[in-house]
């Protein structure tokens, strides 16, 4: 019994964070409420820098759009491939979806964290 109820909380967990949603509500392409989530990829040159980020990536999205192409946007050094990250931003239709896809650093510095 005790192995079950462990399982369960295990699985919730993983449902909860897994789908844990965008980090945003309006949608930074057009300005509406969103009603989709986009993963966004972003690449770092170490491990530190991608903790950083992940602990509060809408603090440095801004940064992240003004970052060179290839370089960490945190540091400014070169990435690592291998050093990536995702971030879920809401957008409200499969348009803005494809605008972000092609181009998040347009975009990036106009999301609206919750």
């Amino acid at each position: 019994m005790r192995k079950l109820f462990i399982a369960a909380v295990l699985a919730l967990f993983s449902l909860v964070t897994a789908h844990a949603g965008a980090i945003n509500t309006k949608c930074p392409v057009s300005g509406k409420d969103s009603k989709r989530d986009v993963e966004v990829p972003f690449s770092f040159c170490c491990e530190k820098c991608k903790a950083k980020f992940d602990k509060a990536p809408a603090d440095y999205l801004e940064v992240a759009a003004a970052a060179e192409d290839g370089k960490c946007p945190l540091s400014g050094k070169a990435v690592d491939k291998d050093v990536t990250s995702k971030v879920s931003i809401g957008v409200c239709c499969e348009k803005c979806e494809t605008k972000l896809t092609e181009n998040p650093k347009a975009y990036l510095g106009k999301v609206e964290a919750k």
